[in-house]
Formats: C-alpha cells, structure tokens, sequence
C-alpha cells in the first residue's frame, strides 16, 4: 500500500461544502489520507457517502483528540450555519465559533500544519461590494445574524493573532452566497427552498419586496478557491471567494427557477420577521472583489448563474422524486 502524499484534517467535511472539499481533494490526490470531523448538526449528507473517503469522526470538534495526530494540511469548516440554524443558538453563537476556532489552532499548532479558514462575507456587515482590505465597522443592529458575524471576524483576529507567533501557517476564505447540490432549505438557505417550492408547484415565499441582490457562486468554483489559497494563496491572507458575475435580486432568482423547473408555482412575499421573530436578520447586500485571489492564485470562478441553477435543479428535482413529503416550508436567507 502506498504512502498517502499527505494526511489531511477537515472540520466540518460531512456538511455542505465540506463534503463537496473532501470529495475534490480525494479526486486530485486519491493517496491523500483525509480525517474528517463532523457532529452532523447542520449536515443532509449520509456519512457513508464519505465512508470511502477517509477517517469519519461523528463528533463535536471541541470532543476530537488529535494529541497523537499529525496534519499536513487543516481545512477548519466546523461551525454554526444558516441564517436560520444559528436562530436556535442565539446568544451562545459567537462563544461556539470562536472556540472551535481556538481548537483548530491547537491542532494546527500541534501538527505545524497549515490552517484554511473558512469564515464568512457576514463580516462585512453592511451592503455594497467588498475588498478584503476595507475597514470593518459594527453596525448598531442587533440579532443572532450580526453575532455570527461578530464571531466569525473575532475568530478571524484571533487565528491571525496565533499563526503570527509562528505556532501554524494561515489564510482565511470569506465566501461569498454558494449554492449546489446537498444544501439544506432546513437551516435557511434560499436556492433549496426555492426549487423545492417550485417542484412541488407550492409558493416561493421571498421576503420582503424580493428586491435584495445576491451574487451566487457555484460550490465546485469555492472548493477550487479554496484548494487554489491553500496551495498558492499568501500566509496571514484573507481572500474573497464568489462570482461577482452572478448577481441577480431575489425575486428574479426566484422567477428564473420558476420558468426553470417548468412550474407553476407564485411568489409570496413574506415578513421573516413575523415569521421567525425579531431575532431574525436579513442579509445584507454583499457583492465580493475577487481580485486579490485572482492575482495571487490565478484563480476565477467558471460556472455563470444559468450553468450553476441547471446544476442545482438536477439534484433537487432527483432528491424532489426520492421523498415522499416535499418540503414546503418558509426557509431563505443565503
């Protein structure tokens, strides 16, 4: 049996993205020995799917021993998400985020390995287009979303502030609205709730007046960002990742799925607020710069708006015949 090339930690790998990362990093390098670490909180995935992709923990990252492990490599993925998963945890969901980042630093430093970081474009708190390089300010706002946001920069400074006493190599990824096959309507992301709706020929529920833009980025071209930063990135770096290609507002997403899925379904504009509660924040109007990890990975995303819902739409109308109940429920936010 041959050497693995390399052993390979990712935090968070049964989840969404993570499972689409590991998925890609065994197809580059199918000698790499991957250990991935999951508490399936906000995961849609069988875990037997990644059986054969490497070591499967089904636990909380704090509860994971890696004294005796050495990582060349640590993708930290784990973490609360959803604009409405992270409802439940309100008030508890900064001190989670930060302190699976502190635990990903221990491992880190641990193994000498070097450390990606996926954080988030919530950082950025407030509307407009976003280089990494611009000053964050807090806004006054309150709610479970601006302390998502909170945690994930706190989480940021803190592994900045680590990896510059040499313990680990870092950069950090903000991603920006990603969207593919295997996300979950359940824990508040828009493009799953919507195609569900329209298969099942109920109402899209957009909310407020659906004018509200979003710029969606295929998670095969984040997963390529992200292994283009790992290996060719600048230590201590934070990079953008998305399409500013694909921006489109809400309601016309949900027309275009629509007319996609050959449906007959409306659009309900819907109050989350009355919904969900006041603990419930719209996102903000996020449209990322790329430049930086273009010039210094030559990476682009490749997969437009139309490629990228084509893509969902097949999974979703195959998951849609495989259930018997389709989900109906009010639940957006990416």
């Amino acid at each position: 049996m041959s050497k693995p090339t390399k052993h390979i930690l990712v935090t968070g790998g049964l989840g969404f993205i993570g499972f689409h990362l590991c998925s890609e990093i065994k197809r580059r390098d199918p000698s790499a020995a991957l250990t991935i670490v999951d508490n399936l909180s906000s995961t849609q995935i069988n875990p037997t799917l990644l059986q054969a992709l490497g070591d499967i923990h089904r636990i909380d990252l704090n509860q994971f021993d890696a004294s005796n492990q050495k990582f060349d490599e640590i993708y930290h993925l784990a973490s609360p998400v959803g604009s409405l998963g992270i409802l439940e945890s309100n008030g508890y969901v900064a001190h989670s985020i930060s302190k699976l980042a502190m635990k990903a630093a221990d491992i880190a430093c641990n193994s000498s390995a070097k450390l990606l970081y996926l954080s988030s474009s919530e950082v950025y708190g407030r509307d407009g287009q976003h280089a990494e390089d611009i000053e964050l300010r807090v806004p006054s706002l309150r709610g479970t979303r601006m302390e998502y946001a909170l945690g994930k920069l706190t989480a940021e400074h803190t592994l900045l502030n680590r990896s510059a006493q040499n313990e680990f190599r870092l950069r950090i990824v903000r991603p920006f609205n990603v969207i593919g096959p295997w996300q979950s309507a359940e824990i508040g992301f828009v493009i799953p709730t919507f195609f569900a709706a329209a298969i099942a020929g109920t109402p899209l529920p957009v909310f407020g007046d659906g004018q509200q833009k979003r710029s969606f980025c295929l998670v095969d071209d984040l997963v390529d960002g992200m292994l283009a930063v790992q290996s060719r990135g600048v230590d201590q770096t934070i990079y953008n990742l998305g399409n500013p290609g694909n921006i489109i507002s809400v309601k016309d997403l949900a027309n275009d799925i629509v007319q996609l899925c050959h449906s007959n379904s409306s659009l309900k504009l819907t109050d989350p607020v009355e919904v969900f509660g006041t603990r419930y924040l719209e996102a903000f109007q996020k449209l990322p710069d790329i430049d930086k990890a273009t010039n210094h990975t030559g990476w682009t995303p490749k997969a437009d708006l139309a490629t990228a819902l084509r893509h969902c739409r097949s999974f979703y109308k195959t998951a849609a015949q495989q259930t018997s109940t389709p989900s109906n429920s009010l639940l957006q936010g990416a």
